[in-house]
């Protein structure tokens, strides 16, 4: 396929969560005041969330990794972290009432990352 593993591509995580209602300042708060700082300190890179304005219980955000190798690593190192089994797991998941991720490769120019 044209454009298939392009050097200077990256893998992203496109990530879309349908949440309980009633839940998405907590979901929103948790992910920026513990989650997210905790992507950046490792390095990996995100944009997001995003809410959706005609539903409460729909958000989306993404992470970007420099390859595969990375990818693995570092998602690791997430879900293995203390911030993650301490501050957000026990918050996160009851909430979280079905997820979808698919990965795709992009130009690493392509998102304005944070």
């Amino acid at each position: 396929m044209a454009g298939e593993g392009d050097e200077g591509d990256m893998i992203v995580e496109m990530r879309s969560y349908k949440i309980k209602a009633g839940t998405r300042a907590k979901f929103v708060e948790n992910m920026r005041d513990k989650l997210l700082p905790e992507h950046k300190r490792l390095g990996i890179k995100y944009a997001g969330p995003f809410v959706s304005p005609d539903d409460e219980t729909v958000l989306f955000w993404m992470r970007g990794f420099a390859d595969e190798a990375a990818h693995k690593a570092m998602t690791a190192q997430i879900y293995g972290g203390d911030v993650w089994r301490k501050d957000c797991a026990d918050v996160l998941l009851p909430i979280l009432e079905k997820y979808d991720v698919t990965i795709v490769e992009m130009p690493d120019g392509a998102v304005n990352w944070s």
